[in-house]
């Protein structure tokens, strides 16, 4: 889980959207606070040491507020994350139908059935993540939603039901923001114990899984049939509500 280890985090002269991954691409962005990550490692070292929750939602109302830009920004930053996803589910839900969308990206189902799921995700990242520095994010998130949801053993697209489909899109989405989050924690890492990372992680995978399905799932509910722009933009108004809640954290 995560990639604490070798994480180092954005530095203060990085763009707060890099240019493949705005979701608002000819939008001015807002000009480079200096500091701007300081209070987010700040409290978020306080986490790691104290491993509260009032702690970790406090520096998740930092990383909102000043890390990323606040709520009219920081969603900007997954739109790549968002294109991907809203194939995957595409894809998924050809899948787990006639397969006739996914077949003509050249994912044939016959072939899918019974592979071993690495077998799978790697078919699917091959043909879906983009070839952008959000590339390898992208792929991690996919694999572990692909494995949080459907498990180890061989795929069956028959359990690719509308329910799995949309548990697959919010645990990628999930994902893709924890590994976000995790990266740009940077060096603060280092102040946790060795055996007190992964449960540092665990919480804030969990944190993030609690948030977003409560703000995805409504959005899905009842829908058979949803395009890809349907998608891309519940994934994006999911993160606009998720940075609200996060930037009234520690006010």
């Amino acid at each position: 889980m995560g990639t604490s280890a070798s994480s180092r985090g954005s530095g203060p002269d990085q763009s707060l959207v890099p240019p493949w991954a705005d979701d608002s691409p000819g939008e001015p962005l807002p000009d480079l606070e200096p500091k701007r990550f300081q209070a987010f490692r700040r409290s978020f070292g306080t986490y790691l040491k104290s491993g509260k929750q009032a702690d970790l939602d406090k520096a998740l109302g930092h990383y909102a507020r000043s890390a990323t830009g606040g709520r009219d920004v920081g969603p900007r930053r997954f739109g790549a994350v968002y294109t991907a996803g809203s194939d995957l589910y595409s894809v998924l839900s050809s899948l787990g139908g006639d397969g006739e969308f996914a077949e003509a990206l050249g994912i044939a189902k016959d072939q899918l059935a019974g592979q071993p799921i690495d077998v799978v995700c790697q078919r699917l990242a091959d043909a879906l993540v983009p070839p952008n520095g959000d590339a390898d994010k992208i792929r991690e998130a996919m694999n572990e939603a692909m494995i949080e949801v459907l498990g180890t053993s061989d795929f069956d697209p028959d359990r690719l039901d509308e329910e799995a489909v949309q548990m697959i899109l919010g645990e990628y989405l999930s994902q893709a923001v924890f590994q976000e989050i995790v990266e740009e924690v940077g060096g603060t890492w280092s102040q946790a114990a060795a055996n007190a990372t992964p449960e540092a992680e665990r919480r804030l995978l969990e944190t993030i899984r609690a948030v977003i399905e409560v703000m995805l799932g409504p959005q899905l509910d009842g829908r058979a049939i949803v395009s890809r722009a349907e998608i891309h933009r519940f994934m994006r108004k999911t993160l606009d509500d998720v940075w609200a809640i996060w930037e009234a954290h520690g006010e």
